[in-house]
């Protein structure tokens, strides 16, 4: 095996291996970049191009483990990022969703209204966003999450 300079070694994040992670957003390049990132790290990484297609993964998953955490734009194609949210509430009892907002806009009120229905503000993150914000913040969720995400009765 050939020696890496700090700069290219990866950090050691245990909490990250092989938990499974969702990201939806309409913008191929942020969908790719967090997949490349978060997968560099051992996560298990899917990606949606809007809320509908990502609602439907998550049905797809209630039967199995789920989802330990779900990355969403605030401004997906077929809908809000709290009407996203009020979605996966129909179906699930702990909501693992990590909200990304364009730096300072938030036209729709969003962010507010998400938090008013139970979103820590620690749960958003800033396009574009750094590694360290990514993980740190997908971390945040994970640890908060009841062993794995369950599907309400």
């Amino acid at each position: 095996s050939q020696a890496l300079p700090p700069s290219k070694q990866l950090e050691k994040r245990p909490t990250l291996r092989g938990k499974h992670v969702l990201v939806v957003d309409a913008d191929e390049g942020v969908r790719n970049n967090a997949h490349a990132l978060l997968e560099r790290y051992g996560c298990i990484v899917e990606t949606a191009h809007d809320g509908g297609e990502a609602i439907f993964m998550v049905r797809n998953m209630l039967g199995e483990d789920g989802y330990d955490a779900i990355l969403a734009d605030i401004r997906l194609p077929d809908m809000t990022g709290h009407e996203f949210m009020l979605k996966l509430k129909e179906l699930l009892e702990h909501v693992p969703l990590i909200l990304l907002a364009d730096y300072g806009y938030d036209p729709g009120h969003n962010l507010v209204k998400c938090s008013q229905s139970g979103l820590p503000k620690n749960w958003v993150l800033c396009k574009p966003f750094r590694l360290d914000q990514l993980l740190e913040t997908v971390e945040r969720v994970i640890g908060a999450s009841p062993s794995r995400v369950q599907q309400t009765t």
